[in-house]
């Protein structure tokens, strides 16, 4: 089982990922209001405390990306959704797009993909 991220810095197309997302094997995925530390440092000065700014920024609605985060089965599926998602939304080799990656889980336990009690390759 591997973790799926997306960090999108193109909001607009939430919508698209999620969908293609599902179309090609996802089970679900979580969709968190996210901000680059880098934004945070261009929008207020570095010496001003860094919850203090994250606060300000929330109350503002300055979030700038979506972060969405699912588990999914297999390498397969895996690389099938991320080509998919590139295909329909465009390259994450443009800087401007975010970044896309993902991790290797040791033990999932919950959630749509089913319920595993023990530790797992």
């Amino acid at each position: 089982m591997y973790l799926f991220v997306i960090i999108l810095n193109k909001p607009e197309k939430l919508t698209k990922v999620l969908e293609v997302m599902r179309k090609n094997g996802s089970k679900g995925a979580t969709v968190i209001d996210s901000i680059g530390a880098g934004e945070i440092m261009k929008k207020f000065e570095e010496d001003q405390p860094m919850i203090a700014s994250i606060k300000r920024l929330k109350e503002d609605g300055f979030y700038t990306n979506k972060t969405i985060l699912s588990v999914v089965e297999s390498k397969e599926i895996l690389e099938k959704i991320a080509e998919a998602v590139e295909n329909e939304v465009g390259s994450f080799s443009d800087k401007t797009m975010g970044i896309m990656f993902s991790m290797p889980l040791n033990m999932v336990r919950g959630g749509k993909i089913g319920r595993f009690d023990k530790v797992f390759e």
